[in-house]
């Protein structure tokens, strides 16, 4: 009787033992991963660096495709893009245009190959326009849509008017190309999105870049993410879209 009693007060021993070094792993996991996550501060001191170095500067203005950046009437358009064409490093990249009031009539999205063998679009749709002011985002993967690397491709929104037409200066157009870089994709993936938002501009992947910083804007993390992503558009030209970031990371 003794003798079963010391093993099943054995057995309590070694079960508290076990149980106690596993919470003091998860406590030590818990706090060196806290102690690890920058805090917006040193995120902020990070972005800092982020400057958009274009891959090729004598890449073709947007404009060399037909169309404009931005449309001229009410309610305007730009495409987040620079003047010259910008690469993406990925094949399912994200495109984000910013369009400055309340669109009543459909907005029309348009992907294509620049290749003038290429009739029908990769991509094309329409939404029943735009309730407020905003950044918005169209993602190919959501889409089916794959880029191939060497590529070019021609993006556009286009605006219709109160007689459901698509005017010619009422379009945003621009050229991007899809370059793909397997070393510097497997670099990104072991390092910090603020980290990898500064490698991707300073490697002329324009698009990327932008991803990663508008991912955490809507993630709600704000703040420096938006600071930065409004340097960004102010360094590109697109100071429409810039100042609604600016407002928005003062909130």
């Amino acid at each position: 009787m003794k003798s079963n009693r010391w093993i099943f007060m054995s057995c309590l021993l070694v079960s508290s033992l076990h149980m106690a070094a596993a919470i003091h792993a998860d406590e030590h996991s818990s706090k060196t991963s806290d102690e690890s996550a920058p805090s917006e501060e040193e995120i902020a001191e990070s972005l800092k660096k982020l400057v958009f170095v274009p891959h090729d500067s004598g890449a073709p203005q947007v404009t060399d495709a037909g169309g404009v950046r931005a449309v001229s009437v009410l309610p305007n358009v730009e495409l987040l893009a620079p003047e010259r064409m910008a690469r993406t490093l990925s094949p399912t990249p994200t495109l984000y245009w910013h369009i400055s009031k309340a669109a009543e009539h459909a907005v029309r999205f348009t992907l294509l190959a620049d290749d003038p063998a290429a009739i029908d679009p990769l991509l094309e749709f329409e939404i029943d326009g735009v309730d407020k002011e905003g950044i918005y985002g169209v993602d190919l993967l959501d889409h089916g849509v794959t880029l191939t690397s060497g590529e070019r491709y021609i993006w556009s929104v286009a605006v219709s008017t109160d007689s459901g037409n698509y005017g010619s200066d009422l379009v945003a157009q621009t050229v991007m190309e899809h370059a793909a870089a397997p070393a510097l994709a497997d670099i990104l993936d072991g390092i910090r999105p603020e980290e990898r938002a500064v490698r991707l501009a300073g490697e002329g992947y324009w698009y990327d870049a932008v991803d990663v910083l508008s991912a955490r804007i809507e993630d709600d993390e704000g703040g420096p993410w938006q600071t930065a992503r409004a340097h960004l558009l102010d360094e590109a030209g697109l100071l429409q879209a810039a100042r609604y970031d600016w407002q928005g990371a003062t909130r």
